[in-house]
């Protein structure tokens, strides 16, 4: 095994919210979802490439895909049934933009952004600033380099920053705990100093360049 998998992020930070939970003495409410914020917790640094959590928060791109082709297909009939000339060339020329062009041009870390988008109107609207900052969080996530600032302390104080709100907003101790530890257990997992990583993660970016 070349580097520590998602589905074993997700067990630790499983492990972590049941712990947590057994230290807060939390009803079984409370248990269920600390388990659910650590097992979370443990994938959120893995926003910035094609893991188990982008893929679980954001639409798979084969679904937008399928949208912009069936309005493609839509405006092409449209075009060659009602439309002559000039405008019928153009009307056929973008339906079949939208259905060829979006398979080259339209990856899973556009859906993660469009994602962040979402959580972050919606987080807006209903003023859960924990949901906008999550939100955000997801969209500049999408355009990082995988281990890049997501897996630094300065990603982990943002995370821990967004579990202070979500506390917060549901008043349940032990949510900025959870979410914190499982956090930095996946920083952890992802050292160097473990023999299954073949890369490190470099913790003290942009003060200092070493890997770890």
């Amino acid at each position: 095994m070349k580097n520590m998998k998602g589905a074993s992020h997700a067990v630790t930070g499983t492990a972590i919210g049941l712990g947590t939970a057994v230290l807060y003495d939390a009803a079984p409410a409370a248990t269920g979802l600390l388990i659910l914020l650590g097992s979370v917790s443990a994938l959120a640094p893995d926003l910035d490439t094609n893991g188990r959590l982008s893929n679980r928060i954001s639409l798979h791109r084969k679904w937008l895909w399928y949208t912009l082709a069936s309005i493609g297909v839509l405006l092409g009939t449209y075009s060659l049934v009602m439309l002559q000339g000039v405008w019928m060339v153009a009307g056929i020329a973008v339906a079949l933009s939208l259905i060829i062009a979006p398979r080259f041009l339209i990856k899973q870390r556009f859906m993660v952004m469009l994602s962040g988008g979402v959580l972050t109107g919606i987080g807006w609207f209903y003023s859960e600033d924990w949901l906008l900052y999550f939100g955000l969080f997801t969209i500049i996530c999408s355009f990082l380099p995988h281990r890049g600032l997501t897996h630094t302390w300065i990603g982990l104080a943002v995370f821990a920053f967004i579990a202070w709100e979500l506390e917060k907003s549901l008043m349940i101790n032990g949510i900025l705990t959870v979410c914190t530890l499982g956090y930095l257990s996946h920083i952890l997992l992802d050292m160097k100093m473990l023999p299954f990583n073949k890369k490190g993660v470099k913790l003290l970016q942009p003060l200092m360049n070493k890997e770890f």
